[in-house]
């Protein structure tokens, strides 16, 4: 293996979520530390068993001033920007999971070289949401939080055991679409209220979830404001017809679809005692029953290797 000329190595704290993709994300997690340490770094594996297990070692690689690196997918990120955001620290993230969409939002790169490096480099600062409810402590997100449709997908998705990869996406959708409900939310955006009967919400910091979905194309995680998607009620076979084009943004134009843009957003349901009262997810996790205030935290994140935005050459290449 060639070493990459150093200049100055560097005391580097890995975490790896081993179950990420099926457990594939633990063989490249192996081969990033052979990477790390071929370069000279001083590098400390780890791979945690649960969130709060990784949380707690990212706290302390922040206390001890060491780099962290994810190997993983959204998930792992999710644990960690919670001890992360609105810190100096800084985040190097190798894709490694199921969707990866914070990596395609960011334009990272996802060949195992490339993006070794580009987690080595130094940070840009990114927004962050920042969830508020009277549930407890706040909480954030890299990507984007949603209600509704899109998060019972993201539910189904989670349990099934197949398709593997973005495909299993896919499939959670078509089952969703079998029984689909309709949600009656209350919205406000920077004190603008929005709402009627609808079939999900997304705040969008980042433009894609679902695997490559873009429910927001536009969205630039640096601009200090989100985009925020509404599809009203429709027929299943509407939804059915317009979501492909979701993954190239298409779906905008279509008349059963809104679309604001803020920096504060509040989400409740209007009728509490609805049989469709829902939570509010991001990253793929869920950040707790509505109502919850979502704030843009313009910088919140600082993430390492992050670009202006452009066509990533390594993209479509395996990461192993």
């Amino acid at each position: 293996m060639d070493q990459k000329p150093l200049e100055t190595p560097r005391r580097v704290t890995l975490i790896t979520n081993k179950a990420a993709n099926r457990g594939r994300a633990e063989k490249t997690g192996k081969k990033v530390e052979e990477l790390l340490r071929s370069y000279n770094h001083d590098v400390e594996h780890h791979l945690p068993t649960n969130a709060l297990q990784a949380a707690s070692i990212a706290q302390d690689a922040i206390g001890d001033r060491r780099h962290l690196i994810a190997v993983g997918g959204d998930g792992l990120v999710h644990s960690l920007i919670q001890v992360c955001a609105e810190t100096d620290s800084t985040l190097g993230v190798i894709p490694a999971g199921t969707g990866n969409d914070l990596v395609f939002g960011l334009d990272l790169p996802v060949a195992l070289h490339t993006s070794v490096d580009a987690a080595l480099k130094p940070a840009k600062e990114i927004d962050v949401l920042k969830f508020e409810s009277d549930h407890g402590q706040p909480k954030y997100g890299a990507t984007i939080a949603t209600a509704g449709f899109s998060a019972a997908v993201n539910v189904r998705a989670e349990i099934m055991s197949w398709p593997r990869g973005a495909s299993r996406y896919t499939v959670a959708t078509l089952r969703e679409l079998a029984d689909l409900k309709r949600y009656d939310f209350e919205l406000t955006i920077d004190g603008v209220e929005i709402d009627g009967r609808c079939l999900m919400v997304a705040i969008a910091n980042t433009r894609a979830f679902g695997g490559g979905m873009q429910i927001a194309p536009e969205a630039d995680p640096a601009d200090g404001l989100a985009d925020v998607v509404i599809i009203r009620d429709s027929s299943a076979l509407t939804l059915l017809r317009m979501l492909p084009k979701a993954f190239s943004g298409g779906h905008l134009s279509h008349p059963a679809v809104e679309t604001f843009r803020g920096n504060d957003a509040v989400l409740s349901m209007k009728d509490s005692d609805s049989a469709n009262t829902c939570s509010l997810r991001t990253d793929g996790e869920d950040v707790g029953s509505l109502p919850q205030t979502v704030t843009v935290v313009r910088g919140g994140l600082r993430v390492a290797g992050v670009r202006p935005s452009a066509p990533d050459t390594d993209e479509g290449k395996e990461n192993s």
